[in-house]
């Protein structure tokens, strides 16, 4: 049985449930560094990617050095006392690229149903592309090949970060790559082949200084746009999809109007005040009359949106900090997107910090809830549930003075969590760029999943979900790439679900715990998904 007809089944099944009981709310990362393996010392361990790459139903973790890049399998819960483990499959696997990897991401770029592998290399050669082949024989290991130089892959422009993103909605993932000069935009034409088309579609940011990318919808009309960091006093970059496979540069119009020595952005699963339209975070370096602040843009909605600046009021500005990366998810599950921006480079630098949101007004730092602290030089940063327990933990890399951080999170609330992996048949088999609402009897939420953020860090794929104290899911539409769109109703709580996209319309689903039904259509890219605009 191959892997989408193993999770179209899977999608009628409820996978895993937890109950809960009333505890009292505390945020609480224990650092399992040393019992996983997975910390490296005296090594510049620059970025991280979660995905299962073995398709065993727990995320793998690989991360790239100035050096060898390391593949890390996830073997749940096989050590000795039932302690986390993770393997270091670097040599079998075929992945132990030896250049200065900066950037990195997974995602099924030839739709064959298993998670393919993109590292970018900063000034000492071309990119690398893994090609997923899958186990070798029966029970076998999972291996790859680098398939870079007959794909297309070989523009050599001292790349950072990257983004998987489908820009002309074909149903295939291409992939941004920022790069000294002239940044990248690898169409992918089929049969895992590439053509660098930026220049054609509008968004080569010439001679920029590009270092951090999100591909988002940032005015949900169905075609996902790019925001990029660039550094040395240019500006960053908004472009806006046309829909026609072209971008226009709406970077002034829209307000994002930071200078300075940029670094990491988000936007990922990012809509930090629950207004149902994806925000904008952009980090800085200070020095040299360059601005000292991050910025939060707020997005105030719009066919053309419009962006507000509002890290002062939100107090996350992190002035002190030297910002490299940053990323988001919910971390205590309360429904309120958190995010964690990654400090270093000069020992002047403010520490890494976790920022807390408080409902949408502001936000709170509670690094201190990250066991042995996180006062080193951070790089990349990203998040996932590696030990299915319905909450997300944590990984940052650092420099050659001190070892990864792989912090577990133990935190206690009452609140619930749904966990969603998307398959998409039409769209990418990723479904990266999916956008999802999701309502309870508490508001509606939004969602993505994500092509990457940050300086080329990349989470998980299936799409973690914190509802807060909603007891049931009234209802969950899923916005493929593409056009087509799902909606499902009454889903329970407190479980992990697999969606095929477009099975037949009215079908109706058994989840164990009620009936869920199916209804499934195509929309025109309009306003039929669309906040109201909201006054800036």
């Amino acid at each position: 049985m191959g892997r989408s007809m193993r999770k179209l089944a899977a999608a009628f099944l409820v996978l895993i449930t937890f109950g809960t009981t009333a505890v009292a709310d505390t945020i609480a990362f224990s650092d399992i560094t040393g019992t996983t393996g997975v910390g490296l010392t005296s090594v510049l361990t620059e970025s991280v990617a979660w995905g299962d790459y073995d398709d065993d139903g727990d995320p793998d973790l690989y991360l790239t050095v100035r050096g060898t890049n390391r593949l890390f399998r996830n073997d749940l819960q096989t050590g000795t006392g039932g302690q986390q483990v993770f393997v270091d499959v670097t040599d079998e696997a075929g992945v132990g690229d030896a250049l200065w990897g900066v950037g990195t991401a997974f995602g099924d770029l030839d739709n064959d149903g298993d998670l393919d592998l993109y590292v970018t290399n900063f000034g000492t050669g071309p990119d690398v592309l893994y090609r997923n082949n899958g186990p070798v024989g029966p029970g076998g290991v999972t291996t790859f090949t680098d398939v870079a130089f007959d794909a297309g892959i070989r523009l050599d422009r001292s790349s950072r970060g990257m983004a998987f993103i489908d820009f002309n909605a074909d149903g295939l993932l291409d992939i941004y790559v920022n790069a000294i000069g002239d940044d990248i935009l690898y169409r992918n034409n089929g049969n895992l082949t590439f053509a660098d088309v930026a220049g054609d579609v509008g968004v080569d940011d010439v001679d920029g200084q590009g270092v951090g990318v999100v591909a988002t919808d940032v005015n949900r009309d169905g075609h996902v746009d790019l925001f990029t960091g660039n550094r040395s006093n240019d500006l960053n970059r908004l472009f806006l999809n046309d829909g026609d496979g072209t971008f226009t540069d709406i970077t002034g119009d829209a307000g994002i109007d930071q200078v300075g020595l940029g670094m990491g952005v988000i936007s990922l699963d990012y809509d930090y005040d629950n207004d149902l339209d994806f925000d904008l975070y952009w980090t800085t370096w200070p020095g040299g009359g360059q601005p000292e602040e991050n910025a939060l843009y707020r997005n105030n909605g719009g066919a053309v949106p419009i962006f507000t600046d509002v890290a002062t009021g939100t107090m996350t500005t992190d002035a002190p900090g030297w910002g490299i990366s940053a990323n988001a998810s919910d971390i205590d599950n309360d429904g309120w997107m958190d995010f964690f921006v990654t400090n270093g480079f000069d020992p002047g630098s403010g520490p890494n910090i976790l920022f807390r949101n408080d409902q949408g007004s502001d936000f709170d730092d509670v690094t201190s809830s990250l066991e042995n602290g996180a006062a080193f030089d951070g790089r990349g940063v990203a998040f996932a549930d590696f030990d299915l327990d319905g909450d997300v933990d944590l990984i940052l890399t650092g420099d050659e003075t001190d070892t990864n951080r792989l912090w577990r999170n133990d935190s206690e609330n009452d609140n619930h969590w749904l966990t969603l992996e998307l398959v998409g048949t039409d769209a990418n088999a990723s479904a990266i760029g999916a956008v999802i609402e999701v309502a309870t009897n508490l508001g509606t939420t939004l969602h993505e999943a994500s092509g990457g953020a940050g300086r080329g860090s990349f989470n998980d794929l299936p799409v973690e979900i914190g509802l807060g104290a909603a007891t049931t899911v009234q209802q969950i539409t899923i916005y493929w790439p593409g056009g087509g769109f799902q909606t499902l109703e009454n889903i329970a709580v407190d479980q992990r679900l697999t969606i095929v996209e477009i099975p037949e319309p009215g079908t109706i689903v058994m989840l164990g715990v009620g009936v869920l039904t199916w209804l499934t259509g195509r929309c025109r890219h309009s306003t039929r998904h669309r906040p109201a605009n909201r006054a800036a």
